[in-house]
């Protein structure tokens, strides 16, 4: 593909029009009534395509949508005394077959930088929330003519990572703000629909990208987000980012790529964000994220990395080493069956884990990784899990939501949630075993377990004595004792009692056994005795000297060491140092 680049002169009559409220080197030529932004020139693409200033958010666009363009338009310089000015570009909705930037032409001029450049090939609502932009041509199609309202970009935050949070005030606003949420969707799904209908009239008219290759001259590269979703993608040649070192986000979610070959990011050292998901992956090579080894560096900045919605079976050791502030993995809605603990490798700032949906039977070990102690929450939900084993969560120091439920868990070990206990008054724990086969529950499973909440709603639960001792010992347990098979069993078949379980959620609340329990006093006795005698750090110590034994130690260069137990600790933090001295000399001369 070969690109001109012109020289706009402005003629006298231009600088008779008001300035743009986007730049002083551009001029209003009047203001859409529709959507209150500037039509402004000189623009750097000519015709069809036009120039849009967004008065309130200050920002420029190139509006290329669905202009039945068969090749990129002519990039025009604008004289600006050697100002950048940046640009976003819409290019979605044409008849490009594929997207090939040759790496010895300058495509675009020296004083232009692209913020987004958008060739997706969908109008999905969220896409537009992201960009907050309400196509001009999308209201001439519109059925009735009227505006998309915005979603505000603060609840994207609560997709991609829940919290909690102890403060009772700070919950009641979260609390607040996602009924604010669901009430704006729920308003909304028509145009969702809308929306789906006009993709699809597009789509006929319209061709779908098979091909990129982002091969750019120059350092660094003029283009920072780029916007492939909902394409006909079937790969990523290794060439097709060479020397993208511009750019921090990629998103190729809903296309069709197979498999992602070694170093298919590893020019772009300042990527911070991948969107996979809804491909049809069924394998990453072990080096796809590492340093391509003529780059001068690799993408170590990733923080957020979406492969959901594919067809990944098993993931081979070491393969997010080099992604070393990576923050948020999510991995749901694949075909893994297995883990092993040295997937984690190199992910010591990981916060969010996502493996939900998935064929895991057995997670045993998998979790013993020194990486791992920034953890914040992990979600193995609608798995094939059927038990529980001890001392499974050693390493995760930091968990503060654990999801295990919809699996078919019938049975917990005494320690299986040692080191996760909350001891102390400004931490709190969320362990949520809903919709499994719990029948019973070791009465000393959840002991020490201070401002803790276990949600054990829709199992079959049998409630005994045994129960009863864990319902008045425990803190907040999120149960109604309706759920509870054959109501109070205790040692006389014929005894029973006619007051269920109950959900107990005040700290204040006498923990002795109440008048509803004196069938199970004796037995209360026995259990306070046996639970506080229960020794889990003894069973346990050897696992935690094994997590730091096969903890291996990975370097920015993508080489992997393996330290002895000894000093294994020692080299987790140099590690940390020389991350952030590669993070402090990206535009260093080295």
């Amino acid at each position: 593909m070969t690109f001109i680049l012109n020289i706009i002169n402005l003629p006298s009559s231009v600088h008779a029009l008001s300035t743009s409220a986007c730049s002083p080197y551009l001029f209003s030529t009047g203001t859409d009534i529709r959507t209150n932004n500037q039509y402004i020139r000189p623009c750097p693409m000519s015709t069809p395509c036009q120039c849009i200033c967004e008065i309130e958010s200050k920002r420029l666009w190139i509006d290329c949508f669905y202009r039945k363009l068969t090749s990129m338009p002519i990039f025009q310089t604008i004289p600006t005394n050697n100002t950048v000015i940046e640009w976003n570009i819409d290019l979605a909705f044409n008849l490009f077959d594929s997207i090939t930037f040759n790496n010895k032409t300058k495509w675009i001029p020296d004083n232009m930088h692209i913020r987004h450049i958008v060739f997706s090939s969908s109008l999905a609502y969220d896409l537009i929330v992201q960009l907050n932009l309400t196509h001009r041509h999308l209201i001439d199609m519109w059925p009735s003519q009227q505006h998309l309202p915005i979603i505000d970009d603060q609840f994207q935050l609560f997709d991609d990572y829940e919290y909690d949070k102890s403060d009772e005030e700070d919950k009641t606003d979260i609390n607040e703000l996602y009924k604010m949420k669901r009430s704006i969707i729920s308003s909304n799904s028509e145009h969702k629909h809308l929306l789906t209908e006009l993709t699809l009239k597009l789509r006929e008219k319209t061709k779908r990208i098979n091909l990129f290759t982002l091969s750019l001259s120059g350092e660094p590269s003029p283009i920072s987000n780029l916007y492939l979703d909902h394409n006909s993608l079937n790969s990523i040649p290794t060439q097709a980012l060479y020397n993208a070192t511009g750019l921090y986000e990629i998103y190729l979610s809903f296309n069709n790529i197979v498999q992602l070959p070694a170093f298919a990011f590893g020019f772009s050292h300042r990527l911070t964000r991948i969107d996979l998901s809804h491909n049809k992956l069924k394998s990453i090579h072990n080096l796809t994220f590492q340093r391509h080894p003529n780059a001068f560096a690799g993408p170590f900045l990733i923080d957020y990395l979406d492969l959901s919605h594919n067809q990944l079976k098993i993931l081979e050791a070491n393969v997010f080493s080099y992604l070393v502030n990576l923050r948020l993995l999510k991995l749901e809605h694949n075909q893994i069956h297995s883990i092993s603990a040295h997937v984690w490798t190199g992910l010591y700032r990981l916060k969010y884990l996502d493996l939900s949906h998935n064929y895991i039977e057995n997670f045993t070990q998998a979790f013993y990784s020194g990486y791992l102690n920034e953890l914040n929450q992990l979600k193995i939900t609608s798995n094939n899990l059927s038990q529980i084993g001890p001392c499974e969560f050693l390493s995760l120091k930091r968990l503060a939501k654990l999801n295990l439920s919809g699996n078919n868990i019938t049975t917990l070990d005494t320690c299986s949630f040692y080191g996760l206990h909350r001891t102390t008054t400004y931490s709190s724990l969320n362990v949520h075993l809903r919709s499994n086969q719990l029948e019973t529950i070791h009465p000393c499973t959840f002991t020490n377990f201070a401002r803790s909440t276990i949600h054990l709603e829709n199992n079959p639960l049998i409630c005994n004595c045994s129960f009863n001792y864990l319902l008045h010992n425990r803190q907040s347990l999120a149960y109604t004792g309706q759920e509870c098979l054959g109501g109070f069993s205790y040692q006389s078949e014929h005894q029973q009692l006619t007051l269920p379980a109950v959900r107990k959620t005040n700290s204040t609340l006498i923990k002795n056994p109440i008048n509803a329990s004196i069938p199970c006093q004796d037995s209360y006795i026995y259990y306070n005795d046996l639970c506080s005698k229960l020794d889990c750090a003894s069973e346990c110590t050897p696992n935690e000297r094994f997590i730091i034994q096969i903890t291996t130690i990975p370097t920015p260069s993508g080489t992997i060491f393996n330290y002895p137990k000894t000093i294994a600790s020692t080299f987790i933090v140099v590690s940390v140092h020389y991350s952030r001295f590669f993070l402090s000399c990206i535009n260093c001369d080295i």
